[in-house]
């Protein structure tokens, strides 16, 4: 019996193999016609402009104004409006479509930008995009209350990549009618395509050629896989049942696989702070990770490490923790209970660096890659590059680069 059961694993594992180089095969058909065809050739992925919500919010605004350089008037305001907002009983007239304006960090009365603001006929639609960023407190409920009062009809356009909703500590009480949940995968896309196949724009071939290639990336980073190759491989994987057990299996263990990627990340992380002299750290992410991948985030991985303090009113009550959502990230948040306006200020005054960001429940945060994209979620062209021995050396450069320009004077060694 062990031997049958021996000789079937070998069965279904070269099996596996033989579908994994005919993919492979697939794949590297696909991308050689792309390149000889100038299709690997995307302005987005060059710019940097695929992972930077400011860059894709610049972009949108550009395409939505009646006004914009596109030349092409209201035509992509009007399927935006159709499409992905949605708006109830609102119909505008062909003037309100020309006098309407697309407005990029909006200001707000408490100093917070919003980031795009549609202003046409009497209805203000103010959108919150979220590429990578996590919610601060009270976010959504703000930009609700300032658009309310300059339309009674308003509500916050919370736009992400897959349309979840926004945290319990942004939305506030904002209920399910003052916000509507939009994504990047279903609306955003659904309005490229449409866009891409207008009439209005067919033989404008630089405009239609920018949105082919926005659509690509959007496709990318919302792994909403799309074209020849994806149906190349549909095709192969559902021409034998032998096929379809092997794709299985190995969808199987795909998730341990980035799981084991994770882990080697920070475990990459620790070994180097370790030869900084810090060593005494809270893991908890050899079972996250696993959870990351499989129950959809049920705890992010994370390592920590107690922040030491002049003040006797904190001691131990402060963390400097990397942790990952979409992007590795570090920052002090407390440890062990909640933020206390005290703790946040002496943070603030003594332990906060320069360019971080804010959020509930943390007293501030900052990207480890700044000059590189790595989506663990998403797995973009960037994650994928982790597999490679230099891709990875490369990378975990970036991050302990970060690390020497901040943790120093963070964890004060005794």
């Amino acid at each position: 019996m062990e031997n049958n059961k021996g000789n079937g694993g070998d069965i279904m594992n070269k099996k596996m193999i033989d579908l994994l180089d005919e993919v492979r095969v697939l794949v590297a058909s696909h991308r050689a016609e792309n390149f000889r065809n100038g299709r690997e050739f995307n302005v987005f992925y060059i710019q940097r402009i695929a992972s930077s919500e400011v860059q894709i919010c610049r972009f949108l605004r550009e395409l939505l104004d009646p006004i914009g350089s596109h030349g092409q008037g209201s035509v992509f305001l009007k399927k935006f409006i159709d499409i992905v907002l949605k708006p109830e009983n609102t119909v505008f007239n062909d003037e309100e479509y020309k006098n309407a304006r697309v407005v990029c960090e909006e200001t707000i009365d408490n100093s917070r930008r919003i980031d795009m603001v549609i202003h046409i006929g009497m209805c203000i639609f103010p959108i919150e995009v979220k590429v990578y960023a996590g919610d601060q407190v009270g976010q959504c409920q703000d930009y609700y209350n300032y658009a309310v009062q300059k339309d009674p009809n308003a509500k916050v356009y919370y736009l992400t990549l897959d349309g979840h909703d926004p945290s319990k500590e942004s939305k506030g009480t904002l209920s399910s009618g003052q916000y509507q949940c939009i994504s990047f995968g279903q609306d955003i896309l659904k309005w490229l395509e449409v866009s891409i196949a207008a009439g209005e724009i067919e033989q404008v071939y630089p405009v239609r050629e920018l949105l082919v290639q926005f659509r690509n990336i959007i496709r990318d980073i919302t792994d909403n896989c799309g074209g020849k190759l994806a149906m190349e491989i549909k095709d192969k994987i559902m021409s034998s049942s032998d096929n379809i057990i092997a794709a299985i299996e190995i969808a199987n263990v795909l998730p341990d696989i980035k799981a084991d990627k994770m882990r080697e990340v920070f475990y990459t992380i620790k070994q180097y702070m370790e030869k900084k002299g810090y060593s005494n750290c809270i893991e908890e992410y050899d079972e996250q990770a696993g959870c990351y991948y499989r129950d959809n985030r049920k705890k992010l991985p994370a390592l920590a490490y107690i922040v030491a303090v002049n003040d006797e009113n904190l001691v131990g009550k402060l963390e400097l923790v990397f942790e990952v959502w979409d992007k590795l990230y570090f920052g002090i948040c407390p440890h062990n209970e909640k933020k206390s306006t005290y703790a946040e200020d002496y943070v603030r005054k003594s332990l906060s660096p320069k360019d971080t960001k804010h959020s509930s429940g943390w007293y501030w945060w900052k990207y480890l890659n700044e000059k590189n994209n790595v989506d663990f979620r998403h797995c973009n062209q960037e994650y994928l590059r982790l597999f490679d021995e230099t891709g990875f050396k490369e990378y975990m450069n970036t991050v302990f680069s970060t690390i020497d320009s901040v943790v120093d004077d963070i964890l004060k060694l005794e």
